[in-house]
Formats: C-alpha cells, sequence, structure tokens
C-alpha cells in the first residue's frame, strides 16, 4: 500500500485532505456548469444562457485555480514526508487539468461564431451533448474515487479507476464518430469557426482524458509500495 493512501486513510494534516476534496468538487461542479451551457446551446437554441453558463464556468475554474494554490500553499508548510507532498502536488495539479479542459472548451463557445456552429450536422450535435454528459459522469466517478481515499480499499479504488477508462474511451468513440461526420459532410462555414469548432471539440475529449490520468494516479499511487 502507498504512503499516501496510507497518509489520507489516517487523516493526518485533514485540513489539507479537506481542500483536496474540496478542490475535486470545485472541478466537478466546472464539469456540470460546462454540461449544462452545453444543453442550452444546442438543444435549447438559447444563446444568451449558453454565454451565462459558460462565463459562470470560467468562474469556477478560477475558484478551483484559487483552491489548488492554497492546497499548494499549505502543502509547502506542512510537516510531511517530501514523498507526500509531491504525491498531492502533483494530484492537485492533475486534478486541476480537468476543470482547465473544461474551462478551454467553454472560452471558445463565447466567442464562437454561432452560425457556424448551428450548421453542423444534427449527429454531430447530437455526439457533442453525449461527450458532454458522458464527461459529467466519468468525473463524478473521479470525484468519488479521491473521497473514497479516505475510506476505501485498493480493490474499490481500482474497480472506480476501470468505470472510468471506460467512459474515457466512450468519449474517445464519441469523438471518432464526430470527425468521421465532420470530414464526410461540408457546411458552409469559415475556416477560422472550422478550427474552433475543433478546438471545442479536443477541449471537451480532455476533459475525460484528463479525468483518466488522475485515476490512473491515484491506482499508481494505491498499489505502489513503500520503498
Amino acid at each position: 500500500m502507498s504512503s499516501l493512501f496510507e497518509w489520507f486513510k489516517s487523516r493526518n494534516e485533514e485540513s489539507a485532505i479537506n481542500k483536496t476534496l474540496v478542490h475535486m468538487q470545485k472541478v466537478l461542479e466546472c464539469v456540470v456548469e460546462y454540461n449544462k451551457g452545453i444543453s442550452f446551446l444546442i438543444e435549447e437554441r438559447s444563446i444568451d444562457l449558453a454565454l451565462k453558463v459558460f462565463f459562470r464556468v470560467t468562474e469556477l475554474e478560477n475558484q478551483a485555480d484559487e483552491i489548488r494554490r492554497n492546497i499548494l500553499n499549505m502543502l509547502s508548510k506542512a510537516e510531511i514526508t517530501s514523498v507526500i507532498r509531491e504525491n498531492l502536488i502533483h494530484l492537485a495539479t492533475k486534478i486541476d487539468d480537468v476543470a482547465n479542459a473544461a474551462n478551454a472548451s467553454a472560452r471558445i463557445l463565447i466567442y464562437m461564431n454561432y452560425n457556424d456552429f448551428m450548421k453542423l450536422d444534427e449527429d454531430v450535435h447530437k455526439n457533442i451533448l453525449k461527450m458532454a454528459s458522458t464527461s459529467v459522469e466519468c468525473v463524478k466517478k473521479l470525484n468519488t474515487m479521491v473521497n473514497k481515499l479516505l475510506t476505501a480499499e485498493e480493490t474499490e479504488i481500482q474497480g472506480l479507476g476501470e468505470v472510468i477508462n471506460k467512459l474515457e474511451h466512450d468519449v474517445d468513440e464519441l469523438r471518432f464518430a464526430v470527425n468521421r461526420n465532420l470530414v464526410s459532410n461540408h457546411p458552409d462555414i469559415n475556416p477560422f469557426s472550422a478550427i474552433e469548432i475543433h478546438n471545442v471539440i479536443s477541449s471537451l475529449e480532455a476533459i475525460t482524458d484528463n479525468a483518466e490520468e488522475v485515476a490512473d494516479y491515484i491506482i499508481m499511487l494505491t498499489i505502489a509500495k513503500r520503498t
């Protein structure tokens, strides 16, 4: 069992642990809000509502960043081993990457040419919606996984990791379907819009990619033996 896993279960430096859990929750809120914005934009065709939500995503990502900085400051002063400190720093950074991906996609959608975006094939829109909702499901599992560091056994942690890996694969397949559709259909949109639509979808896919990285990192830590 890893020293980090033991450290979490022993509840040492509880304020740092609590901050990590709050950080993960804030990242989840960021992804949930992003999904709402996509739904407002595609399903309800409400640009005004979508914009409000996408700006909210940026606010939540900034709040997550602030929590991450507080964690790093706390860890710099905590009386813990250098290995635990380094592991927790990496964990906080990787968790923050999930919110960064959601915010990156949201920020592009804030200035998106909506006329061009709405010209995309209906199947593309459906798959984008599915990518976003699956991302929420994936990050919810990651939130559970991080919280389980306090109480779970290694097998339970690994089980959650397998679910996250499956959800990440599902999003990859949806992205493949989107790309296949985009190269087969040629809507009349300007090249810059095409580039930014690609970037929106890439950042959306990165949410689950980054969530999987966090999950894999946690699993690696939980199975690593003391040296």
